[in-house]
């Protein structure tokens, strides 16, 4: 009986500990590309004031796992969901999570479909592919600049909007469009540099890397 006993504790444990190796982990940072105060998260976290990191994530790095993070507490509101990998910008979405949980097994379908023609649309941030390029405000990579390395549906949301007139695209092919959303007439950027845009000069509002 004490050997049956033991047995079962060591195949619990054993469990256990598989679960617990499986289980997600992401970090919060309160500024773009992984700067500023920085927050781990192991398990659901209902209401991130409780953390004292509610609606003040810019970047995510999600280094195991599916996790949904909503607007609001307790899984409310707007959510989308976040596969492992890197977040270096949330964009639209930027300092407004208030909750978190890892999705273990699948996510509602129906919401899920919705999250993705949001993604399409720009409303979501989308994994980085590894590419980066640097907007320039003036020609001949002048004037002020600002680095991307995952989509932007909007650059009003980072000062940037109808502001660029060279690039330097350092790896990736990128699609630059004249409306938000990635409308209007858009432009593919492949790697190397742009000393002026000419026709696109000033006229660039959204911005995703394709391939």
């Amino acid at each position: 009986m004490l050997k049956k006993a033991l047995n079962c504790a060591l195949l619990l444990g054993a469990a256990m500990t598989a679960e617990l190796a499986g289980a997600g982990e992401l970090t919060l940072y309160s500024r773009d590309d992984y700067h500023g105060r920085s927050q781990t998260v192991r398990d659901t976290v209902a209401d991130l004031e409780d953390l004292r990191f509610n609606d003040t994530t810019q970047s995510i790095r999600v280094r195991s796992g599916r996790w949904e993070a909503c607007e609001d507490a307790d899984f409310r509101g707007a959510c989308f969901l976040l596969e492992a990998g890197e977040y270096p910008s949330l964009d639209g979405q930027a300092n407004k999570i208030t909750s978190l949980r890892e999705v273990r097994g699948g996510w509602d379908g129906r919401r899920e479909r919705e999250r993705d023609r949001e993604r399409e649309r720009g409303d979501l941030p989308g994994r980085s592919l590894g590419g980066e390029l640097t907007f320039y405000t003036r020609d001949d990579f002048a004037g002020r600049r600002l680095s991307v390395s995952n989509a932007s549906a909007d650059l009003r949301e980072r000062d940037f909007n109808d502001t660029v007139q060279s690039v330097r695209v350092r790896a990736g092919y990128w699609e630059v469009c004249e409306d938000v959303g990635f409308r209007g007439r858009c432009r593919i950027l492949a790697p190397g540099e742009y000393a002026s845009l000419e026709r696109m000069s000033n006229r660039i509002s959204s911005v995703r890397e394709v391939r």
